[in-house]
């Protein structure tokens, strides 16, 4: 557990850099429209070029291919149920959307995957973004569209981070090898993916009066939700049908996340409102620290 503890507590901190250095009035609250966009258009396209290029061989395949299948039907058991949940919290349409997707997908991303490689190394964190492909394709389709107001598009499915992992798989399945250049500014860009999404966590939520944030009840019911209810259930699940390691530690990471910062990256980049994504960060990343571990520890990952 101790371990696990470790790597949401290094995460957690730079929350709280990001959250203090706005707050000291160091860093300005406008520079998050920056970093969303270096997540979205750098960090994260490198990150997943870097992880797929190194690892997606035709072996790898061959041993792996049932994680997608474990993902789809996840996602739909998440999917179907959270839809109405979610219109138990609120009558604004909006909002709605903000519950639902915070309810279907975790911090996959920007947490799960740099969780993933701190805990189980490198072919830990592709097994997750292997496992996480079906989010992807939520994430900049559905979920993009609910919580920027925007419309539905297939154009969506071709963003960077999808081109980087296409670029990747490319690379890894036919062993195409890269100039020295080329992997060192692909790692180097990863690496920052976790700890510059941690910072805009911080300095979106220092925009907000804190008490606010907090005050919320359906805040606290979603945290539960996010951290307890749907990991525990998730989890018994896979005991019950005997699923392998692998899968095991790529469902467990991906539903036992806090909620997922693109409910603040995404309306940023658009200029819309992100208080109740701000309000559930703050939350469930803080409750995360002690959920988290006790979660994946509980399930034999990273244990």
């Amino acid at each position: 557990m101790t371990a696990v503890f470790d790597q949401v507590l290094i995460l957690f901190c730079f929350i709280a850099a990001g959250y203090t250095l706005c707050r000291l009035g160091i860093i300005k609250s406008e520079h998050a429209k920056i970093l969303s966009g270096l997540l979205v258009y750098v960090f994260s396209p490198c990150n997943s070029f870097s992880t797929f290029s190194n690892n997606f061989t035709p072996a790898y395949i061959t041993d792996n291919y049932h994680l997608l299948t474990a993902s789809v039907v996840t996602i739909i058991l998440l999917a179907v149920p959270m839809h109405f949940i979610a219109k138990l919290f609120t009558k604004n349409e909006y909002d709605r959307g903000v519950y639902e997707y915070s309810l279907v997908l975790a911090n996959y991303g920007y947490m799960g995957y740099t969780l993933a490689n701190g805990l189980l190394g490198e072919i830990g964190m592709l097994n997750l973004m292997v496992f996480c492909i079906p989010a992807l394709i939520y994430t900049y389709t559905y979920g993009y569209c609910r919580l920027t107001k925007s419309g539905l598009s297939p154009k969506k499915l071709l963003n960077p981070v999808v081109i980087g992992i296409l670029l990747g798989m490319a690379v890894g399945l036919f062993g195409i090898e890269l100039p020295t250049v080329v992997k060192t500014v692909s790692s180097m860009a990863s690496s920052c993916m976790g700890p510059v999404s941690m910072l805009l966590a911080g300095i979106v939520v220092s925009e907000f009066d804190v008490k606010r944030l907090i005050v919320n009840p359906r805040t606290y019911i979603m945290t539960a939700l996010r951290l307890v209810v749907i990991p525990l259930i998730i989890g018994c699940i896979l005991k019950l049908i005997g699923a392998n390691a692998a899968i095991t530690a790529s469902v467990m990471i991906f539903v036992s996340m806090p909620c997922g910062l693109n409910t603040i990256v995404f309306p940023k980049m658009v200029d819309e409102n992100c208080e109740i994504g701000a309000s559930l960060a703050l939350t469930s990343n803080v409750f995360a620290c002690f959920t988290v571990p006790v979660v994946l520890t509980l399930f034999g990952v990273g244990a």
